[in-house]
């Protein structure tokens, strides 16, 4: 990406984010928005979800996506992802995602990659863990992960950044 396309990205983004209420339902239609963006910046990833890890909220995790584009998650994925996730064992076994059957092969501090095993074609999984937020990404061929994970990371980053520049209790 150039320093241009990554300037108007980080805008965007900080626009998302600019005046949000402290409402759950505008808190929605930023999410969607912040998913919108991600998916939409030049089809690099296929879908998108952003799901709540707050550990100090366990009925809230294990419920909610807060925002979805590109895929279709179901709650029992969710809880499942999640639940893996905040007990450190979702490279143990498989993940299931939008239907879709990974295995993950990098294991981070707060990042996991997979491969598709379900499907012929080459895909994969980003899992970021973001405060308390899961940001789940899936690309597919003829995106690379070499292509995808810079690109989300990036624009978790860029999302960091303009969430920082909220006032508190936001």
């Amino acid at each position: 990406r150039t320093q241009f396309g990554r300037r108007r990205l980080r805008r965007r983004l900080r626009g998302a984010w600019r005046a949000m209420p402290s409402e759950e339902n505008s808190a929605s239609k930023n999410w969607e928005r912040y998913v919108g963006i991600l998916v939409g910046q030049g089809r690099t990833i296929f879908g998108a979800a952003v799901l709540p890890i707050a550990p100090d909220q366990p009925t809230l995790r294990k419920s909610a996506i807060l925002a979805q584009k590109g895929i279709s998650m179901r709650v029992p994925e969710v809880t499942a992802l999640v639940e893996a996730v905040m007990a450190g064992r979702v490279h143990q076994d498989y993940v299931q995602a939008a239907g879709h059957q990974y295995l993950i092969t990098t294991v981070n501090e707060s990042s996991f990659y997979g491969r598709c095993t379900s499907t012929a074609t080459a895909a994969g999984i980003i899992l970021l863990k973001m405060g308390p937020f899961l940001v789940l990404a899936v690309y597919t061929e003829p995106t690379c992960a070499t292509e995808a994970i810079p690109y989300v990371h990036r624009s978790v980053d860029d999302l960091a950044a303009a969430m920082s520049m909220q006032p508190p209790g936001v």
